[in-house]
Parts: structure tokens; sequence; C-alpha cells
């Protein structure tokens, strides 16, 4: 043992809060890990720090310029992403631009996210559709405030619908429905469910095959993925056929517009698949605290 350990190469790992045995840093993540890693790194004033995620090591890095170096100076050898079980069932194959692994067809679709769906002109064609549900919401916040006796308005509530319906139109070209018993809002709450969870697998992926199946989580991502494959093939084929009912006033390309343009582009270094296209358009979907796509 010590002639094994004595040759080794001394590493340079950066500070590390102390430990547990086998589960590590995990006790130190709160329901909100990046307030709780921030204060880690203000406690122990590093800017880089070394955390132990059960067998899965992590960085935090806390420093513009140090982030700056590993996500542009050195992003080819900082591009790999971990292979999450919720990323393989609901991202469809990891193959949206937050799970794809670094290679061809993630230099395709985030060029693809990047040019098309979140450029700067793309972005402000909705600037309509975001002052038009604002006006929305303004108009039954002064409706319900003219009632006498009405009961108080949740504004968080208010505020969530309004984030959701806005991101919806943008990429769906319809409003997000609100109420209960909708298929597609049903989907989608129990995706963003299945992605916030804490995930056995995710932090001991030895342990994966066995825990997912007894924990049952493997068959609800079957059954989520399913599902959620049925509300996208219904949504694709409403803007193929030209069947979808639009919003009055709605002119622009959404998001399912765009991509099926893009994926008939012979100049496409990989072709997009409809499975591919499916998990662009829900894209930062379960990375947001809204449940429904990217801002």
């Amino acid at each position: 043992y010590r002639t094994t350990w004595g040759r080794r190469p001394l590493q340079q790992l950066p500070p590390a809060p102390p430990g547990w045995p086998v589960i590590g840093h995990l006790h130190l993540l709160s329901d909100m890990p990046h307030q709780a890693m921030a204060e880690l790194a203000k406690t122990m004033r590093a800017p880089l720090l070394r955390l132990q995620l059960g067998t899965v090591r992590a960085v935090v890095i806390s420093k513009p310029d140090l982030a700056r170096a590993a996500l542009t100076t050195n992003d080819a050898a900082l591009a790999s992403r971990p292979h999450l079980l919720g990323g393989h069932f609901l991202a469809f194959g990891s193959s949206d631009v937050t799970f794809a692994p670094a290679g061809p067809y993630h230099r395709t679709v985030r060029r693809v996210v990047v040019s098309e769906l979140l450029s700067a002109r793309r972005v402000a064609t909705y600037q309509r559709i975001r002052v038009n549900e604002v006006r929305r919401l303004l108009g039954h916040l002064a409706k319900n405030a003219s009632v006498p006796d009405a009961p108080p308005v949740d504004l968080s509530e208010c505020v969530l619908n309004l984030a959701n319906d806005v991101l919806c139109r943008v990429a769906f070209g319809r409003r997000f429905p609100h109420g209960k018993g909708d298929k597609l809002g049903d989907v989608l709450a129990e995706a963003q469910d299945l992605f916030a969870g804490f995930t056995v697998g995710d932090f001991f992926p030895e342990l994966e095959p066995v825990a997912s199946t007894v924990t049952g989580l493997r068959r609800r991502l079957k059954s989520c993925l399913a599902d959620l494959r049925a509300v996208c093939d219904e949504i694709v084929d409403e803007h193929i056929s030209g069947k979808r009912q639009r919003i009055p006033g709605d002119r622009d390309e959404d998001f399912v517009d765009v991509l099926l343009r893009v994926q008939k582009s012979p100049d496409l270094e990989v072709p997009l698949t409809d499975d591919n296209l499916k998990a662009l358009v829900l894209v930062g979907t379960f990375d947001t605290p809204v449940p429904i796509l990217i801002l």
C-alpha cells in the first residue's frame, strides 16, 4: 500500500469542506443547491471548491475569470456532460442541447438554438407576445380589484401563469393550459417533478440499475416519456397539417415552426430526427422554476 500510493503523483485539488463517509458532501446541499454552494465558497473563501457528491466528484467555480477560463478558454476539454437517467429518458436519448455529449451533434444543435431560437432578432419578435400577456394579467388584476369583497389574489400564481403563457406561446403557439386534467400540463408537471427530484443513480452511478428499478423510477420515466412523446407528436402534427388554431394576432414562427424549417435544411452537419426536434422544443423545460421551456 505504501509503495503503490507513495509513487502516485500528488494531485493539486481544490479545497473541500469536511464530508461524511459514503455520501460525501450531499448533506451540505439544501433544496436550493446553488445558494448552498455559493455560501460554502464564500465561507471557505475558495473561488474553486471541490465537492464529493456520493461517488461523483464536482468542482464549484464562483469567480468570473475562472468561469470564463472553464467555459470559454478550455471549453473543448470541459464540454462533456454527465449521463443522467432523467436526461436519457426525458430528453429523448440525451439529444437536447443540455445533455447531448460533446461532438458534431452537440455543435449542430447548439448552433441551431443560438442562431435560430435565441438570437437577438428572434427574441425581439416575441416582444409583442410578452406585452400582450402582461396586459392580460394587468386586466385580470384590475377586474378583480374592481369587484367588492373580491377574494385575495395569489400574485405568485399569477406570475407563474404569466411566464408559462409567454413561454408556451413562443414555443407552441398556444397558451399554457391552467386547468386541472389537461394532458399537456399534467405531463410537463410530471416531467418537471422527475427531473427536479433526488435520484440515487445520479450520485451513485454504480447503484443506478438496481436503485431505479426498486424505487420504480425507471417505470415512471418510461411512462412519462410515452406521454411526452404523444403530446409532442400531436403538437408537431398540428403544425405540419396547418390545423392548429392560432391565437389572434400571432403571425410569427414559434419554436416548432422554426425547427421544422431547420430540419429540412441541407446545410446541417448532422441531420435532426423527429425525436431531436422534440428534445430541442423542450430544451430548458426542466431547468427553470416554471414547468415549461426556455426564456
